[in-house]
């Protein structure tokens, strides 16, 4: 049997979101018996949509999610039933509207209608050590929710 495959999609401006994206892929990888790939949003193929959990990312623009990801999402309604019951985890950064910039990609992701990976993470500017212990640990809980959904 093949391993899980996770996607770590983000949309990053300053580096923060890429930064809490790859302490996500650390944890996700300390799991073991997951594939982890990041990949910018606007890299993103239909293709990728066959991976069996995904995580969520953007820098808040103007308390939203980035356009590229927003994009990604339009895109990708078409076919938003290769979601379904996938687990998903949402993150963000940004300074001060990094919480509004997550649950816009919450209402949005939810008409996927995944199995949510909660809490979602929402950082302040760059993330610190503490910020990607607790991204690390969400990117652990996502291989464990995509290895238990693959049995």
């Amino acid at each position: 049997m093949a391993e899980p495959k996770i996607v770590i999609v983000y949309a990053s401006r300053s580096g923060n979101t890429e930064k809490l994206a790859q302490a996500i892929a650390e944890g996700a990888k300390a799991s073991g018996g997951v594939a982890v790939t990041l990949k910018r949003a606007r890299d993103m193929k239909v293709q990728d949509a066959e991976a069996d959990a995904f995580a969520f990312g953007s820098h808040s623009a103007f308390e939203y999610m980035a356009g590229e990801l927003k994009n990604l999402f339009e895109e990708w309604y078409s076919i938003r039933s290769r979601l379904t019951g996938k687990p998903v985890l949402l993150f963000t950064t940004g300074k001060g509207g990094q919480v509004s910039a997550l649950e816009s990609i919450d209402k949005v992701v939810g008409v996927f209608n995944p199995t949510w990976v909660k809490p979602g993470i929402a950082t302040e500017g760059a993330p610190g050590e503490a910020d990607k212990a607790k991204a690390r640990e969400m990117g652990k809980k996502l291989a464990e929710a995509a290895k238990k959904k693959s049995k």
